[in-house]
């Protein structure tokens, strides 16, 4: 998206529009809260409010829903509340979330901030009319327009570009009918229901699409159909099979934004971690023509494009677009990402192109014949391998490389979201040469089979094990002697001084489940330990949670234990692909 640097002051004036309500005091109902969204309704226009009683799962049949008018009561705390940021007119005298109902949008919501899109942090640069937490540490965003929209080609590539940016939950597309929470209500997706919390409500912050692009620093909103060529490279030569530039072309050697800041002397020097000290080319505009304060953030997960801050008082008013124009680099330069090109015929090149690609960003990996990756649940911290879908796989290769066709009619290449046939060639490979091999998750420092200590997070080429732990909690002698070993074994020893072992070699037997769930990684296989006693309560699941301990912080699941040889393969199977630290099967009832 092209932007005028001088009309910038009044595209970033936001309009100041309705009631201001204050950040200490952010309580309101959910019909004030719609009234003050929905005002100057046209006669026959309804926004859509849903209402759901009890728990929410597949299996809920979600009712039709009702167009709202101001005075509807909507404010019952106990059910599900749900409403559209769009507007509907009937067919006949009933109101439908369809295309074809669809009248105007009011605004636009993001989901799922915090937990599967990006922190709450990254939406400062344009703050939120309103966020609401639908359950804990997870956000609705929603975005409130200056003007009601009418072009929905408009509204759905403002979302397609928030959703490219990781800004809202890769499945929020579809705004003609996207449903959001109400700030009154429950969240009965949960047991027990977790209560909605109305954490800002601002109804004075009110943007156009033009301003969130900006804010925000979106690669562009324009609709598909309007779309201009983003390269000009050329004609398109022939396909030469032999010749490996033909599906990709890697990234510049230099950063296109440091080469031309360099260029026009604006550079001064590197600040560490992708930030650089630079001259601001509005100086000018400084008081006293004072040269401090400015920056330039390359590229990351958070800001695709780059970043830019200059901390005068036009700092509001140019960002990167900004910075950006007035160096004549494009978005697609100033990503700085190595390009794929989709041939037909070169499937196979292409796909091989993408799994490096994929590999180099160093958070996929394959295991068991399937692409995975690490992650951890923001709830519990439990960190564990999961593998990934196939939406998720065309996210991350949307994200590590730029992808271009040949478009016939411009004669040129364009660019493009990754094939959904290229994808599902990559996801259902099953074998991968490019994909490092995952062996697990290591919850703490441990040995490598060369006796080298491994006390570094992350992942490990040597082993193939992932070290989810803090480094700086492990303080681990460099040369322990037998004393530091009776030392810690008298330390675990104190730990089992309450349970009566029926033997002394019960307790040895103990003592070496501890050490084998501590080494664990370390181990190609290891024995199960049988946990038995002759009555309830008799402390079993107890000493299996001491011993649980000691392979990792999480507190483990105890599955029941199968009864045939087909369901314990499947449960090991299952169990196992994400590298739980511990297996623990639970109230046995026979040997």
């Amino acid at each position: 998206m092209n932007h005028d640097p001088g009309a910038m002051d009044a595209l970033l004036t936001v309009s100041l529009t309705g009631p201001k309500v204050t950040p200490e005091t952010p309580e309101t109902r959910n019909t004030d809260f719609l009234a003050a969204i929905f005002s100057g309704l046209g006669a026959e226009e309804r926004p859509m409010v849903v209402r759901i009683k009890g728990t929410i799962d597949a299996s809920t049949k979600w009712p039709a829903g009702s167009g709202w008018l101001p005075g509807v009561d909507t404010d019952d705390a106990t059910l599900n509340w749900y409403f559209t940021l769009s507007t509907y007119l009937p067919e006949g005298d009933i109101y439908r979330r369809r295309k074809t109902q669809w009248h105007r949008a009011f605004g636009l919501m993001l989901d799922d901030i915090g937990t599967k899109a990006k922190p709450r942090e990254r939406l400062d640069a344009c703050p939120p009319s309103y966020l609401i937490e639908t359950s804990a540490g997870n956000f609705q965003a929603g975005y409130l327009f200056t003007e009601p929209c009418t072009d929905l080609a408009r509204v759905e590539a403002l979302q397609e570009a928030l959703v490219k940016a990781g800004l809202c939950d890769p499945g929020s597309k579809g705004p003609s009918a996207r449903m959001g929470r109400l700030p009154v209500g429950v969240n009965g997706k949960y047991s027990p229901s977790q209560a909605c919390r109305l954490v800002e409500w601002h109804p004075e912050r009110r943007y156009s699409i033009e301003q969130i692009a900006v804010l925000l620093e979106l690669e562009t909103v324009e609709p598909a159909g309007s779309r201009k060529k983003t390269l000009t490279r050329g004609k398109a030569a022939a396909i030469d099979r032999n010749a490996e530039a033909d599906v990709y072309r890697p990234c510049a050697a230099e950063n296109a934004v440091l080469a031309a800041l360099r260029q026009r002397g604006h550079y001064k020097q590197p600040l560490g971690s992708g930030r650089h000290d630079i001259t601001c080319p509005w100086l000018h505009e400084h008081t006293g023509a004072v040269d401090h304060g400015t920056a330039y953030f390359e590229p990351s997960d958070s800001y695709p494009v780059g970043g830019f801050k200059c901390q005068h008082g036009h700092g509001d008013t140019k960002r990167i677009g900004a910075l950006l124009d007035y160096l004549g680099v494009t978005f697609t330069e100033a990503k700085n990402k190595p390009a794929i090109l989709v041939a037909a015929g070169e499937l196979h090149r292409v796909v091989d192109a993408a799994e490096r690609e994929l590999a180099a960003t160093g958070r996929h990996y394959q295991r068991g014949g399937l692409i995975v990756g690490v992650v951890t649940d923001p709830g519990t911290g439990e960190t564990r391998i999961q593998p990934v879908s196939a939406n998720s796989l065309m996210r991350a290769l949307s994200s590590c490389a730029t992808w271009e066709r040949f478009d016939a009619r411009s004669d040129d290449y364009v660019v493009t979201d990754p094939p959904s046939k290229h994808v599902n060639v990559l996801f259902d490979g099953e074998t991968y040469e490019h994909l490092p091999v995952l062996r697990g998750i290591s919850r703490q420092p441990y040995l490598r089979p060369d006796d080298s200590l491994m006390s570094m997070a992350g992942f490990d080429p040597a082993t193939g094990m992932f070290g989810a732990y803090d480094e700086r909690a492990f303080n681990i002698p460099g040369r322990p002697d037998k004393g530091s070993a009776l030392c810690a074994l008298a330390g675990l020893s104190a730990l089992l001084a309450e349970f009566a072992f029926a033997a002394t070699h019960d307790k040895a037997a103990t003592l070496a489940a501890i050490l084998t769930a501590a080494i664990r990684p370390a181990l190609a296989a290891s024995p199960m330990f049988h946990i038995k006693a002759p009555q309830i309560a008799s402390g079993k699941s107890y000493l299996s949670g001491l011993i649980a301990a000691f392979a990792g912080p999480a507190k483990p699941s105890a599955y029941a234990f199968p009864t045939s040889e087909e369901e314990c393969a499947k449960l090991l199977l299952s169990a196992l692909m994400a590298a739980p630290p511990v297996v623990v099967f639970d109230n046995l009832t026979t040997d």
